[in-house]
Order: C-alpha cells, then structure tokens, then sequence
C-alpha cells in the first residue's frame, strides 16, 4: 500500500514539474510511455508510440532527424546528448522540451528518456531578453543588444573581408531642452528623433540607443565614404525637420562622428572610440554635421578626457583665477565698472581660456560650482576694492545659461551678497541671448533677480537669437554689444547707421548699451558718436590681474582717453 502511494506522489509531482519519461529497446524497438508524457502529446499511453519512429511522428520535422541521430547514438554507446526539442501534441499547440538521457542499468540496450515541458520557461526567457534587448522609451535596440550584434557583425566581416561603419550620433542641445521644458518633453523628441532616424536608414542598417541622447548607427556593405556619407546626410536631414514640444517649435540637430571597420578599428572598443571620437569632432567643428574618424581625434579625446578629470579637482586645487576687464564710461572716460573673466592656471597646460574649459564644465555638471565661485570671488575682490577706496564701481559676472536656470541661483546670489557686504546695485550679472530665447516666456527669474536690486545684461546682443522688440517686456538693464559688430564699424559704411538705431532703440527702452572689442581709437570716435554708453577692449585694457584695478581706475580719471565731457556732462551737477 505505502508502494502504492509513494508511486501515486510521484506521477503527481511529475505532472506537475511538466515532467514525462519514455523506455526504449533498440534490440526489439519497443518504446513505452509514461502516462504524462502521453498526456503531454494528447494520446492514450496504450494505444500508440509502440515504436521509436512512432514516438518521431510527434516530433517537429525541423527537429527529428536530430533527436533520432541523439537517441540510436546512445544506443550504440556514443556520448548521451541533451536535446530541446519541440513536440506536436494532438489538438494542442506545440511544446517545447527538454530532454535527458540514461541507459538501463540492466541491459546496454535499453535507452531512457527523461523528457519535461520548458514552454513556458522559454517564454519567459524570451520575454526576458526582448525586454533586456529593447530601448524602452523608443523601442529601438538596446545598448546590449547593440553590442551582441556589433560583436557579431565583426566576426562576420572578418571572415568574408567585408567593410561597415559606425556611425555615433549625439543630439545638440538636448540638455537645454531638458532643462527649459522638461524632461517628458526631452522624451517626447527622443521618440520623435528615433523614429526620423530608421525612416532614413536602409533595410539593411541597424540602430540603437545607447543612453540619454546618444544613439549608434551600424551602416553594412560599406565600398567606400560615400555610402555611409549618404546616409550621415540623409540623418541630418530628417533629424533637423521642425517638431512642435508642447507650444514650442524646435529643429532638432546632431552630431555624427563616423569609423570605418577595419581602417579605424577591428574590435567593439577600438570602433566605438573612434567613432566617439569623430562625433566630438563634429561638434566641435560648429554642430549638425558629421566627422570621419582620424588618428588625431583620438588624441584630442584624450586631451579632454584629461581635462576633464583635472577641472573636478580645479577648484578644491585653488587653480582658478579672475581677470578684470575695465568698462569706460565714453563720455567721461571714466573707469567705471569691469567684467570678471575666469582663467584657469593648470601646472602643466599653463593658463587656459575659459572657451576651452566652460563647454567641458557644462558637460560633467561642475558649470553651477564654477558659477558660485565666480560670483563669490567677484563680489569679494568688489568689497575688497571698497575697502581700498576705490568706490562707484560696478561687477559684471558672466552666468552660463545653466547656472541661469538653476533654481537655487536667486538665493545664491542674495547668500553672496550678503556675506560680502556688496550693494546689490554694484553686481551686473550678464546672460547671453539663448537665455532669452530658451526662457522667453518665463520671466520669473529676471523679476526676481531685479527685485533683489542685481543689474541684468544681455551679453553678445545681435548674435541671432533675439531682438529689441523681444526685449522691450524683458526686465533687463543693458545691452552688451556684439563684437563683431564694432568690428564692422570701419569697414562697413552701413555699419555705424546699424548700430545707432540699436542704441536709440535700447535707450528708448531704458538700456544701457555696452560695446565690446573695442581694438581702435577710431572705433571708439565711432562709438561715442552713435551714443553707445560704455566700452571695453584692447584699446582701453586687456584684463588684468585684480591688484592692477584701482591704478587703472586713477589713470582713467586723469584723462588717459584725452575725452572731452559732453554737454549734457558738463553742465550736469557736480
């Protein structure tokens, strides 16, 4: 009885772990069948399989040929072979098996098979993979995915001596998209740049994302630059079509950097490194275009990586520094107020430009710790000049368009001010136009600021993104010039009309106007005669170091212009 029971445990435990077995003679060719794999193929265990090619009949054709080649092997001694396999059930959908074989103990003749249901096993393996193989946001190929197939088309070009490219493709801007309407809009344009991107592929490319905005394209059958050029082109193209995010039209731009297989590397790392390398070169050759890959990039990614790592360590390291560039009054030819420009001072590259690092600071995330340094040197050295006498002058600070958005701004600068002792009426911070255009319908920022008593300037004003009309509802206090417009002063007949009506106009509306790169003493006649307020430039001072400041400010007041007042100035009090 207890036999009995035992054996009936059994047949149920093995029901229900999808488990069946079959005994099969290969001298006789008698096959038995237990009754859940009989169950499994939807048969009476008595009435049919008597026979090894009897039980085949339920195999899968594409499968039977092997499973039989596995089950006589093992008869006639040869290694015994697991096999999955799929089976045929009557009336039911086909399932797969996994199938385990061993040898009777008492007869070299008599094969066993353990055989159990995975079906539902692979399904979730195959979900598993699909979900581990698919971007979820745009449903393009994943990061692994892409490399799995990168891995595998190398294998396959080595073996029959073909090309491909790699082309890696980062978007322009993405961040201040992100930053300025969010990041559900940012998801929103990755779906839609996806989507342009296989439009503008062959059949026979493939694409993935591989993180944030980044995304790789593997163009095959490459015969030469062309080919994947056409293509490059084509994503250009598609990518830069307008798209409307919420209320805002935007035409999304790339950068694409291009490596070849096998020129500019034969395994995964070496392409994708050039590759990136390219791309980095696109972008720093003006943006929206696309890069082949040279040996020198290489090297220059290597440099920035290097920078990178030294700017974290920049500021902890006191490597930073301010210079001062003196802004004049054009009527009295006054020193009256500077700009802060930052330099970094690294032992080995010596003092650097703030073009070569900021761009590099706004990409590792430490442009909101160099902004608050900035101003709170700026505002120090101010206080520090007070307190050496020199009164009356005004700090103009440059504020990254990041830093601008940053929430915590406002209450920086009030925290700064309030430990330096400085007059908010002193600190100018200037933004650059794209502020305007990316915040244009958001002025929450400016008002504040302005109720804290902080001057705000537009700085690079008729660069493109902005214009006066856009300004006039903008709580700002004045106009920085445009080198390039002073530039044209003396070389263009038109120019010094232009830049007259600029001037009236911002005065119309309550702005000062400050005119960069001032290099002549002609350009500066020019300046004081379409009535532009201040100047800066070479002419006047390169920037200096802070200590030569308060001299500059008393040669200023000695007449170093050789300036007449006017005579609004002159007849004016005091």
């Amino acid at each position: 009885r207890i036999l009995h029971e035992n054996q009936i445990q059994l047949t149920h435990a093995q029901h229900i772990a999808g488990l069946g077995y079959w005994r099969w003679d290969a001298k006789t060719d008698k096959l038995l069948l237990s009754d859940n794999l009989a169950s499994m193929l939807g048969v009476d265990g008595d009435g049919c399989c008597k026979t090894l090619e009897a039980y085949l009949e339920y195999v899968h054709p594409e499968d039977r040929e092997y499973v039989r080649d596995v089950i006589v092997a093992a008869s006639e001694g040869a290694p015994l072979k697991p096999v999955d396999y799929r089976l045929l059930a009557t009336g039911r959908p086909a399932v797969i098996v996994h199938q385990e074989l061993g040898m009777a103990p008492d007869s070299i003749h008599v094969v066993l098979g353990t055989v159990q249901d995975i079906t539902q096993q692979r399904a979730t393996d195959q979900h598993i993979r699909q979900l581990a193989y698919t971007d979820k946001l745009t449903g393009l190929a994943s990061r692994a995915y892409f490399y799995k197939h990168l891995e595998d088309l190398i294998k396959a070009a080595s073996r029959r001596d073909e090309h491909f490219a790699v082309m890696y493709l980062d978007l322009d801007g993405f961040k201040d998209i992100n930053d300025s309407l969010g990041h559900d809009m940012g998801d929103e344009l990755l779906k839609i740049v996806a989507e342009r991107l296989q439009g503008a592929l062959r059949d026979t490319d493939f694409i993935a994302r591989l993180s944030g905005d980044e995304f790789c394209i593997l163009v095959d059958s490459v015969t030469d630059e062309y080919d994947v050029a056409e293509v490059a082109s084509r994503c250009l193209e598609e990518t830069n079509r307008p798209v409307f995010l919420g209320k805002r039209e935007v035409r999304p731009r790339c950068s694409i950097g291009i490596a070849h297989f096998p020129e500019d590397g034969t395994d995964l790392q070496s392409l994708l490194k050039a590759a990136d390398s390219a791309m980095y070169a696109a972008k720093e050759d003006g943006k929206h275009r696309y890069a082949f890959y040279c040996r020198e990039m290489t090297l220059e990614v290597e440099r920035r990586l290097q920078m990178e790592q030294d700017l974290r360590l920049a500021i902890e390291r006191r490597q930073f520094v301010l210079h001062y560039q003196p802004q004049v009054d054009v009527n009295s030819g006054r020193l009256v107020g500077v700009e802060a420009l930052i330099r970094w001072q690294h032992p080995e590259m010596g003092m650097i430009s703030p073009v070569e690092f900021i761009e590099v600071a706004e990409r590792i995330g430490m442009i909101h710790a160099l902004g608050r340094w900035v101003l709170d040197e700026a505002c120090s050295q101010l206080q520090h000049w007070h307190g050496q006498g020199v009164e009356g002058l005004r700090m103009a600070v440059n504020i990254s368009p990041l830093h601008f958005r940053e929430p915590e701004l406002l209450a920086t600068v009030a925290e700064v001010l309030e430990r330096t002792g400085v007059s908010p009426d002193c600190l100018e911070l200037e933004i650059t136009e794209s502020v305007v255009q990316t915040n244009g319908g958001d002025f929450d920022m400016f008002l504040r600021l302005r109720e804290l008593g902080v001057a705000i300037a537009i700085d690079d004003f008729g660069t493109g993104y902005s214009s006066l009309g856009s300004l006039k509802s903008l709580p700002v206090d004045c106009l920085k010039i445009d080198r390039l417009f002073v530039t044209d002063l003396l070389s263009d007949d038109r120019a010094p009309l232009l830049l007259g009506t600029i001037i009236n106009v911002a005065h119309a509306l309550g702005h000062r106007v400050v005119a960069e790169g001032v290099e002549e003493r002609a350009q500066l006649d020019v300046l004081k005669r379409v009535g532009c307020d201040l100047v800066q430039g070479y002419y006047l001072s390169r920037p200096v170091e802070a200590d030569k400041i308060p001299g500059l400010v008393r040669s200023f007041a000695c007449g170093h212009l050789g300036l007449q007042p006017t005579k609004r100035q002159a007849s004016s009090p005091g």
